[in-house]
């Protein structure tokens, strides 16, 4: 987990940085597209790897983990948000930042909108392969029955009846 978190903000720390550079050469925010996403999925990352913790290891019971060095990252990455945050506001006016933030806050609902569609439509792809399944059983199991049933029919015809002067 500790590689989690060290990976999203080195993703946070990389963006924030090339954003702040770029700012002044990027002609559009086009041309940051890029780094603004990184940012935004290193935040997330950072943001994930510490809600996955437990707690419930002796470390994190005790306090003693990695908290001072998770602190320290949270701080780092909303800092390097700051750092974006002003760059990129400075540059392309006080409300682009907003809107950035506000689209891409559009494009994580939709998102998982998709993928709770796609889930759903699994669950019904599955349904359905699992119905006709139990459909073919059904019958196989009906077919083996009746032909029980009928060989059971046919064996007692063929028993010949027992002779008359016989006792």
């Amino acid at each position: 987990m500790v590689a989690e978190i060290l990976a999203g903000i080195a993703l946070v720390k990389a963006s924030a940085a090339a954003i702040k550079e770029g700012v002044s050469a990027a002609k559009s925010m086009g041309e940051l597209a890029g780094d603004i996403d990184a940012l935004f999925e290193g935040n997330k990352q950072c943001q994930k790897a510490r809600a996955k913790k437990s707690g419930m290891s002796l470390k994190d019971q005790l306090g003693a983990g990695s908290a001072a060095q998770e602190v320290i990252d949270a701080r780092l990455a909303k800092e390097a948000l700051w750092d974006a945050r002003m760059a990129i506001s400075m540059r392309f006016g006080p409300k682009a930042w907003d809107d950035i933030v506000v689209l891409q806050a559009e494009r994580d609902k939709e998102a998982k909108r998709l993928a709770a569609i796609e889930k759903q439509q699994r669950l019904e792809k599955r349904e359905r392969i699992q119905g006709i399944f139990i459909l073919i059983a059904s019958l196989l199991i009906g077919i083996t029955i009746i032909g029980i049933v009928l060989a059971v029919i046919w064996a007692s015809q063929q028993v010949p009846p027992p002779a008359e002067g016989v006792r």
